[in-house]
């Protein structure tokens, strides 16, 4: 079991990189048509937002647990005011923060020679939120090449449609993520599925067919922090 969803990462991670290719995608696809294009935006901007926060949610929460005091801090600041805000740019803005700045923290947190005692130093309400974190990432990791395939079909559809031009721009932001983010995640999840094993808490099987749950409001922060 554990070969395969090695495997099934590392299929991703080239499929990560293929889909990082955006230079026609995101210089305007031409053609048209076919179905609701407005339908297709609304069920891109739900999905990709979900993913944003959920994988926001679980770097904070894992450089939190796992990073340096500093680093802690320094994500938990950005992680809180992003839930204060009340305009979905402002918020996403701050999410892709999240994610671009501590994406290899906590790759570095989770890869470190003392993380699995810094883990079994934790109590097991934070195994427990750092074992969910790297199943969340997992799962946004097999969904995301996905979403970026829809993100393709919707630029295809906004070419022959220009009504819809004004909401270009967030879609493109939202496949630029995406795509940024996409290559660091695999990774993430082979190493912290590996190092929650070895501390006896089971984080679970990402799959595609998982579900990606809205994370909570906050962050779980240990005692020592």
């Amino acid at each position: 079991m554990k070969r395969i969803f090695l495997c099934a990462l590392a299929a991703l991670s080239v499929s990560f990189s293929a889909h990082a290719q955006f230079g026609g995608l995101l210089g305007g696809a031409r053609g048209g048509g076919g179905g609701d294009t407005g339908a297709l935006i609304d069920r891109f901007n739900a999905d990709s937002a979900l993913i944003n926060r959920a994988v926001a949610h679980a770097l904070a929460q894992i450089v939190v647990a796992l990073g340096t005091k500093e680093q802690a801090a320094s994500v938990q600041k950005v992680y809180e005011e992003s839930t204060k805000k009340t305009d979905a740019k402002e918020v996403g803005a701050l999410q892709g923060t999240i994610i671009k700045t501590n994406g290899a923290i906590a790759q570095e947190a989770l890869s470190a020679k003392d993380a699995k005692e810094k883990i079994e130093k934790l109590s097991p309400e934070i195994q427990k939120k750092v074992a969910e974190s790297i199943f969340a990432v997992g799962v946004a990791s097999f969904k995301i090449p996905g979403l970026l395939d829809n993100g393709k079909k919707i630029i295809e559809g906004i070419g022959s449609n220009p009504m819809m031009i004004a909401r270009l721009p967030a879609i493109k932001d939202g496949l630029s993520l995406l795509a940024d983010a996409a290559p660091k995640l695999a990774p993430l999840v082979s190493t912290g599925l590996s190092l929650m094993r070895e501390v006896k808490v089971d984080p679970g099987n990402p799959s595609a067919s998982a579900e990606l749950k809205a994370p909570p409001a906050g962050l779980a922060v240990p005692e020592s922090n």
